[in-house]
Protein backbone atom coordinates (compact mmCIF):
# COMPACT_ATOMS: atom_id res chain seq x y z
CA UNK A 1 0.00 0.00 0.00
CA UNK A 2 1.20 3.14 -1.04
CA UNK A 3 2.16 5.73 1.86
CA UNK A 4 0.10 8.96 2.25
CA UNK A 5 2.03 12.10 1.89
CA UNK A 6 1.93 14.36 5.29
CA UNK A 7 1.40 17.28 4.22
CA UNK A 8 0.23 18.58 7.33
CA UNK A 9 3.40 17.89 9.06
CA UNK A 10 5.60 18.63 5.83
CA UNK A 11 4.17 22.28 5.39
CA UNK A 12 3.59 22.43 9.44
CA UNK A 13 7.30 21.99 10.03
CA UNK A 14 8.22 25.01 7.00
CA UNK A 15 6.17 27.09 8.14
CA UNK A 16 7.54 26.75 11.51
CA UNK A 17 11.19 26.75 10.62
CA UNK A 18 10.56 30.11 8.58
CA UNK A 19 9.21 31.45 11.83
CA UNK A 20 11.89 30.59 13.74
CA UNK A 21 13.85 32.48 10.98
CA UNK A 22 12.07 35.50 11.18
CA UNK A 23 12.00 35.64 14.93
CA UNK A 24 16.36 34.94 15.34
CA UNK A 25 17.43 37.54 12.31
CA UNK A 26 14.18 39.96 12.19
CA UNK A 27 15.45 42.77 13.93
CA UNK A 28 18.94 42.77 12.25
CA UNK A 29 17.13 42.59 8.21
CA UNK A 30 14.39 45.42 9.50
CA UNK A 31 14.46 47.80 6.92
CA UNK A 32 14.35 51.12 9.30
CA UNK A 33 15.69 51.49 12.41
CA UNK A 34 12.71 50.99 14.68
CA UNK A 35 12.29 55.11 15.91
CA UNK A 36 12.66 55.95 11.99
CA UNK A 37 9.11 58.17 11.55
CA UNK A 38 7.64 59.24 8.15
CA UNK A 39 6.99 62.65 8.32
CA UNK A 40 4.55 65.34 6.93
CA UNK A 41 5.99 66.59 3.72
CA UNK A 42 5.82 68.35 0.83
CA UNK A 43 6.09 66.65 -2.73
CA UNK A 44 5.83 67.84 -6.35
CA UNK A 45 3.83 65.65 -8.11
CA UNK A 46 3.39 66.49 -12.00
CA UNK A 47 4.06 70.08 -11.48
CA UNK A 48 1.55 70.15 -8.06
CA UNK A 49 2.98 70.17 -4.35
CA UNK A 50 1.40 67.52 -2.32
CA UNK A 51 1.16 67.28 0.74
CA UNK A 52 2.06 63.87 1.65
CA UNK A 53 1.55 62.30 5.82
CA UNK A 54 1.08 59.11 7.40
CA UNK A 55 -0.26 57.28 7.11
CA UNK A 56 1.22 55.79 3.95
CA UNK A 57 -0.09 52.86 1.93
CA UNK A 58 2.06 49.82 0.85
CA UNK A 59 5.08 50.94 -1.61
CA UNK A 60 7.87 50.64 -2.91
CA UNK A 61 9.74 52.26 0.41
CA UNK A 62 7.36 50.76 2.74
CA UNK A 63 6.34 47.09 1.88
CA UNK A 64 3.79 46.61 4.52
CA UNK A 65 2.88 50.17 4.75
CA UNK A 66 2.86 52.73 7.80
CA UNK A 67 1.02 53.48 10.59
CA UNK A 68 -0.70 56.34 12.06
CA UNK A 69 2.07 58.08 13.69
CA UNK A 70 4.57 56.97 10.14
CA UNK A 71 6.38 54.02 11.51
CA UNK A 72 7.01 51.58 9.19
CA UNK A 73 4.58 47.96 9.71
CA UNK A 74 7.40 45.80 8.66
CA UNK A 75 9.93 47.09 10.81
CA UNK A 76 7.83 46.56 13.50
CA UNK A 77 6.62 42.97 12.91
CA UNK A 78 10.91 42.12 11.96
CA UNK A 79 11.42 43.95 15.57
CA UNK A 80 8.49 42.13 17.39
CA UNK A 81 8.76 38.72 16.24
CA UNK A 82 11.32 37.52 18.28
CA UNK A 83 9.26 38.18 21.13
CA UNK A 84 6.38 36.40 19.87
CA UNK A 85 7.86 33.25 18.77
CA UNK A 86 10.83 32.84 21.47
CA UNK A 87 7.93 34.10 24.62
CA UNK A 88 5.68 31.67 23.83
CA UNK A 89 8.58 29.11 22.81
CA UNK A 90 9.45 29.51 26.73
CA UNK A 91 5.91 29.55 28.34
CA UNK A 92 5.54 26.45 27.00
CA UNK A 93 8.88 24.54 27.84
CA UNK A 94 8.53 26.09 31.68
CA UNK A 95 4.91 24.72 31.22
CA UNK A 96 5.76 21.28 29.55
CA UNK A 97 8.55 20.87 32.60
CA UNK A 98 6.35 21.62 35.68
CA UNK A 99 3.95 19.63 33.97
CA UNK A 100 5.84 16.73 33.85
CA UNK A 101 7.32 17.05 37.16
CA UNK A 102 3.74 16.68 38.63
CA UNK A 103 2.13 14.33 36.51
CA UNK A 104 4.43 11.95 36.23
CA UNK A 105 4.79 12.05 40.41
CA UNK A 106 0.89 11.66 40.79
CA UNK A 107 0.63 9.77 37.99
CA UNK A 108 2.61 6.62 39.50
CA UNK A 109 1.36 6.85 42.86
CA UNK A 110 -0.10 3.62 44.31
CA UNK A 111 -3.60 4.80 45.12
CA UNK A 112 -5.44 7.94 43.05
CA UNK A 113 -4.51 11.35 44.69
CA UNK A 114 -7.77 13.05 45.07
CA UNK A 115 -6.54 16.43 45.91
CA UNK A 116 -4.98 16.72 43.02
CA UNK A 117 -7.87 15.48 41.06
CA UNK A 118 -9.49 18.39 42.64
CA UNK A 119 -7.39 20.81 41.61
CA UNK A 120 -7.24 19.64 38.32
CA UNK A 121 -11.35 19.63 38.18
CA UNK A 122 -11.71 23.13 39.99
CA UNK A 123 -8.91 24.30 37.22
CA UNK A 124 -10.58 22.83 33.64
CA UNK A 125 -13.57 25.19 34.72
CA UNK A 126 -11.51 28.18 35.32
CA UNK A 127 -10.13 30.53 31.79
CA UNK A 128 -6.81 31.11 32.23
CA UNK A 129 -7.32 34.77 30.64
CA UNK A 130 -9.14 36.19 33.78
CA UNK A 131 -6.40 35.45 36.52
CA UNK A 132 -3.40 36.50 34.12
CA UNK A 133 -5.12 39.49 33.61
CA UNK A 134 -5.52 40.95 36.88
CA UNK A 135 -2.16 39.38 37.88
CA UNK A 136 -0.43 41.32 35.01
CA UNK A 137 -2.90 44.58 34.46
CA UNK A 138 -1.29 46.58 37.81
CA UNK A 139 2.30 46.24 36.48
CA UNK A 140 2.06 46.09 32.41
CA UNK A 141 0.31 49.52 31.65
CA UNK A 142 3.03 52.19 31.95
CA UNK A 143 5.39 49.81 33.66
CA UNK A 144 7.73 51.12 36.19
CA UNK A 145 9.79 47.82 35.84
CA UNK A 146 12.17 46.76 32.59
CA UNK A 147 10.97 45.37 29.61
CA UNK A 148 12.98 42.41 30.15
CA UNK A 149 11.98 41.97 33.82
CA UNK A 150 7.83 42.37 32.53
CA UNK A 151 8.60 39.40 29.96
CA UNK A 152 10.34 37.19 32.55
CA UNK A 153 7.24 37.49 34.79
CA UNK A 154 4.66 36.67 31.86
CA UNK A 155 6.18 33.85 31.22
CA UNK A 156 6.70 32.66 34.44
CA UNK A 157 2.53 33.75 35.77
CA UNK A 158 1.73 32.22 32.41
CA UNK A 159 3.86 28.98 32.55
CA UNK A 160 2.45 28.21 36.13
CA UNK A 161 -1.08 29.07 35.69
CA UNK A 162 -1.20 26.51 32.54
CA UNK A 163 0.42 23.99 33.88
CA UNK A 164 -2.28 22.12 35.76
CA UNK A 165 -3.97 20.81 32.12
CA UNK A 166 -0.15 19.85 30.94
CA UNK A 167 0.03 17.87 34.05
CA UNK A 168 -3.34 16.72 33.96
CA UNK A 169 -2.80 15.32 30.68
CA UNK A 170 0.60 13.46 31.90
CA UNK A 171 -0.74 12.43 34.38
CA UNK A 172 -3.94 9.98 32.29
CA UNK A 173 -0.99 8.81 30.18
CA UNK A 174 1.08 8.24 33.38
CA UNK A 175 -1.80 6.20 34.61
CA UNK A 176 -2.61 4.00 31.15
CA UNK A 177 1.19 2.79 30.66
CA UNK A 178 1.83 2.08 34.26
CA UNK A 179 -1.10 -0.73 33.83
CA UNK A 180 0.49 -2.10 31.16
CA UNK A 181 2.14 -5.81 31.31
CA UNK A 182 5.77 -4.50 30.94
CA UNK A 183 5.40 -2.28 33.59
CA UNK A 184 4.05 -4.45 35.95
CA UNK A 185 6.27 -6.87 35.43
CA UNK A 186 9.34 -4.98 36.14
CA UNK A 187 7.21 -3.39 39.76
CA UNK A 188 7.00 -7.21 40.53
CA UNK A 189 10.94 -7.77 39.59
CA UNK A 190 11.56 -4.91 42.48
CA UNK A 191 11.93 -1.62 39.79
CA UNK A 192 12.06 1.46 41.76
CA UNK A 193 9.39 4.00 41.57
CA UNK A 194 12.30 5.95 39.24
CA UNK A 195 13.59 3.12 37.22
CA UNK A 196 9.59 2.96 36.30
CA UNK A 197 9.65 6.68 35.43
CA UNK A 198 12.79 7.25 33.55
CA UNK A 199 13.16 3.19 32.04
CA UNK A 200 9.66 2.84 31.14
CA UNK A 201 7.26 5.40 31.15
CA UNK A 202 9.46 8.76 30.17
CA UNK A 203 10.61 6.73 26.48
CA UNK A 204 6.90 5.86 25.78
CA UNK A 205 5.73 9.24 26.68
CA UNK A 206 8.02 11.55 24.09
CA UNK A 207 5.58 11.53 20.90
CA UNK A 208 2.98 12.81 23.77
CA UNK A 209 5.18 15.30 25.00
CA UNK A 210 5.74 16.87 21.74
CA UNK A 211 2.68 17.06 20.69
CA UNK A 212 1.78 18.88 24.29
CA UNK A 213 4.98 21.62 23.46
CA UNK A 214 3.25 22.21 20.05
CA UNK A 215 -0.22 22.30 20.97
CA UNK A 216 0.88 24.33 24.39
CA UNK A 217 2.34 26.81 21.76
CA UNK A 218 -1.13 27.54 20.48
CA UNK A 219 -2.76 27.99 23.20
CA UNK A 220 -0.49 30.67 24.50
CA UNK A 221 -0.54 32.52 21.21
CA UNK A 222 -4.48 32.43 21.13
CA UNK A 223 -4.06 33.70 24.60
CA UNK A 224 -1.78 36.31 23.58
CA UNK A 225 -3.81 37.76 20.87
CA UNK A 226 -7.02 37.53 23.99
CA UNK A 227 -5.00 39.68 26.22
CA UNK A 228 -3.76 42.34 23.33
CA UNK A 229 -7.35 42.88 22.69
CA UNK A 230 -7.52 44.05 26.19
CA UNK A 231 -4.68 45.99 25.73
CA UNK A 232 -2.07 44.21 27.68
CA UNK A 233 1.09 43.25 26.01
CA UNK A 234 3.77 41.15 26.51
CA UNK A 235 7.30 43.32 27.86
CA UNK A 236 4.52 46.20 28.88
CA UNK A 237 2.25 48.62 27.39
CA UNK A 238 2.25 52.54 27.26
CA UNK A 239 -0.76 54.25 27.72
CA UNK A 240 -1.37 58.01 26.32
CA UNK A 241 -3.50 60.55 27.63
CA UNK A 242 -6.08 62.55 25.33
CA UNK A 243 -6.78 60.48 23.31
CA UNK A 244 -6.18 57.44 25.29
CA UNK A 245 -4.19 54.91 23.62
CA UNK A 246 -2.40 51.51 24.09
CA UNK A 247 0.89 50.86 22.71
CA UNK A 248 2.90 47.89 22.81
CA UNK A 249 6.47 48.40 23.80
CA UNK A 250 7.76 45.36 21.83
CA UNK A 251 5.90 45.46 19.22
CA UNK A 252 4.89 41.92 19.62
CA UNK A 253 2.53 40.49 17.08
CA UNK A 254 -0.21 40.31 19.71
CA UNK A 255 0.06 43.94 20.74
CA UNK A 256 0.56 45.06 17.76
CA UNK A 257 -2.84 43.74 16.94
CA UNK A 258 -4.65 45.09 19.86
CA UNK A 259 -3.00 48.31 19.35
CA UNK A 260 -4.53 48.63 16.13
CA UNK A 261 -7.73 47.07 16.08
CA UNK A 262 -9.74 50.11 15.27
CA UNK A 263 -8.35 50.53 12.15
CA UNK A 264 -10.72 47.29 10.90
CA UNK A 265 -13.39 49.32 9.82
CA UNK A 266 -10.80 52.66 8.54
CA UNK A 267 -9.96 53.53 5.13
CA UNK A 268 -5.99 52.60 6.43
CA UNK A 269 -7.29 48.84 6.53
CA UNK A 270 -3.56 47.55 6.29
CA UNK A 271 -2.51 48.85 9.21
CA UNK A 272 -4.59 46.06 11.28
CA UNK A 273 -4.23 43.62 8.02
CA UNK A 274 -0.42 43.15 8.50
CA UNK A 275 -0.49 42.13 12.01
CA UNK A 276 -3.56 40.15 11.90
CA UNK A 277 -1.71 38.45 8.98
CA UNK A 278 1.37 37.47 10.69
CA UNK A 279 -0.24 36.45 13.84
CA UNK A 280 -2.69 34.02 11.67
CA UNK A 281 0.40 32.55 9.97
CA UNK A 282 2.18 31.87 13.40
CA UNK A 283 -0.68 29.93 14.89
CA UNK A 284 -1.42 28.45 11.99
CA UNK A 285 2.17 27.08 11.45
CA UNK A 286 2.04 25.74 14.72
CA UNK A 287 -1.30 23.94 14.59
CA UNK A 288 -0.61 22.26 10.94
CA UNK A 289 2.71 20.97 12.90
CA UNK A 290 0.43 20.07 15.79
CA UNK A 291 -1.87 17.95 13.27
CA UNK A 292 0.75 16.44 11.37
CA UNK A 293 2.78 15.12 14.34
CA UNK A 294 -0.62 13.65 15.70
CA UNK A 295 -0.91 11.91 12.51
CA UNK A 296 2.85 10.31 12.02
CA UNK A 297 2.88 9.06 15.56
CA UNK A 298 -0.41 7.50 14.99
CA UNK A 299 0.85 5.81 11.66
CA UNK A 300 3.98 4.63 13.12
CA UNK A 301 1.81 3.04 16.31
CA UNK A 302 -0.89 1.46 14.23
CA UNK A 303 1.99 0.01 12.28
CA UNK A 304 3.94 -1.36 14.67
CA UNK A 305 1.18 -1.74 17.48
CA UNK A 306 3.31 -4.11 19.28
CA UNK A 307 5.37 -0.70 20.93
Amino acid sequence: MQKRMNWSLWIGAFLVLLLLIVGVIGPYVAPYELDFQEKLRNEVVGGKTVIISPPLPPSDEHAFGTDKWGYDMLTLLLHGAPYTVFVTLAIALVRLVIGMGIGLYIGVQDKPQRWWLAIENAWSYMPIFIPVYFLLKGVSINPLMPTSTLVALFIGVVAVLGAPSVASSIRQKTEQIKETQYVLAATSLGAGREQIIFRHIVPHLKEQLIIILVTEMVAIMTLMGLLGMFDLFVGGTKMTMDPVLYHSITHEWAGLLGSYRGFVYSNYTWIFLTPLVAFVWAIGSFTLLAKGLREKFEQTYHRTPFI
